[in-house]
């Protein structure tokens, strides 16, 4: 039965807890390749718990359930010219993936430098804590808080936090006028045209370098849109064709850049081993690695050159790379790396959240059971 399971849920955690056993939320299932697999006794379904609560297009509000479709939320605010402007990606869920599970990730799209990240978007949300707690956190208005800004706490938590029931995001009116330009360009003049356009007041709000060619997105007014066209036009860049198509694959890693990550994750006997995708995130003016490519087409470059996906094998050449340029790696997959001092505070806020243990999260928190955690309480 679709619709409000937050009194199941409850009962669940409660029942969980009681008998020393740990639970993984689980949504539509879309982000399963990208952490390993958390250990856990049995699976918390939210996918039933959908619905869009309240939406108002004059307060760009919107509040659902956690269980509700992406493409839902995305279907009733372009019925009022209306976005989220982080971009949340829904990769290859058959329903769209969940609002609870792209909050969960906190994964943003292709405009996040100039659009904002998921983070940002997110006005308040409704959980339940690890000893069966119904908590309201924020509300559908943008305050000022002292201490943890718990609402924003769970972007990136992947469940870690409890479980989300209610969830509101900050929504913006579309673009009236978008234009995709491009050209031929390598990595490094890619990246130094990218830092030369950052110091124009140009309407650039995506930016992906692959394969040899650089596209931006242009999004704002018409006359806006149609100057930088002009001005673009100047570097050798021109209008490309079916660009809103182009950035909803990017978006939602549908590029064919990502399909190899994506088959094997999916299928690896039938399409065989793969090599390791990783997500460098780097400094704007960070050169690209020395380390060897198979191709150009191995590497894909976007947000104005802050964030780098690239297909190797070697984990101590990334590694170094990313150290070199003041970065961060990971590759896709595998443990999630954290900072000892982040991995403390992490900790810190399971520990509060989930004193008895109940919730199974991929991240790479010290290891905690029910069991363990009611031994050390005594």
């Amino acid at each position: 039965m679709a619709g409000d399971c937050s009194k199941l849920f409850i009962e669940q955690i409660e029942a969980a807890s009681a008998a020393q056993q740990r639970l993984l939320i689980n949504g539509h299932n879309s982000k399963r390749h990208w952490l390993p697999a958390a250990t856990a006794n049995s699976s918390l379904y939210t996918a039933e718990h959908n619905g869009i609560l309240q939406y108002d297009p004059a307060e760009l509000v919107v509040t659902a359930r956690a269980g509700t479709s992406l493409a839902e939320i995305d279907a009733a605010l372009s019925e009022q010219q209306q976005m989220l402007a982080c971009e949340p990606p829904q990769f290859f869920a058959q329903a769209g993936g969940t609002l609870g599970g792209a909050v969960a990730c906190g994964f943003s799209g292709p405009g996040r430098p100039w659009l904002g990240a998921l983070r940002d978007a997110i006005l308040g949300v409704e959980l339940i804590n690890g000893l069966g707690e119904y908590l309201k956190f924020g509300g559908q208005v943008m305050k000022n808080v002292a201490g943890y800004d718990v609402s924003r706490l769970q972007a990136g938590a992947w469940g870690a936090l409890g479980v989300m029931s209610v969830i509101s995001l900050r929504v913006q009116p579309c673009f009236a006028a978008q234009l995709t330009v491009s050209g031929e360009l390598t990595a490094d003049a890619a990246l130094a045209l990218c830092a030369q356009l950052g110091q124009r007041n140009l309407p650039i709000s995506g930016s992906c370098w692959h394969a040899g060619e650089l596209a931006l997105r242009l999004q704002g007014n018409e006359s806006g849109v149609a100057a930088a066209r002009t001005a673009l036009a100047e570097f050798g860049l021109m209008p490309m064709p079916a660009d809103d198509e182009y950035w909803h694959r990017l978006q939602h890693h549908q590029h064919e850049f990502f399909l190899p990550s994506m088959q094997a994750s999916t299928d690896t006997k039938k399409h065989g081993p793969q090599h390791k995708l990783w997500r460098v995130v780097t400094p704007l003016a960070a050169p690209m690695p020395e380390f060897g490519l198979r191709s150009a087409a191995d590497a894909l470059v976007m947000w104005g050159g802050g964030l780098r996906w690239f297909y190797h094998d070697d984990h101590t050449a990334v590694l170094a790379y990313a150290k070199a340029v003041g970065g961060w790696c990971w590759a896709v997959g595998d443990v999630m790396p954290i900072d000892p001092m982040q991995a403390q505070i992490m900790q810190q806020l399971a520990n509060a959240f989930d004193p008895k243990g109940v919730f199974a999260t991929p991240l790479s928190l010290a290891a905690r059971t029910a069991a363990t955690l009611a031994t050390q309480s005594h």
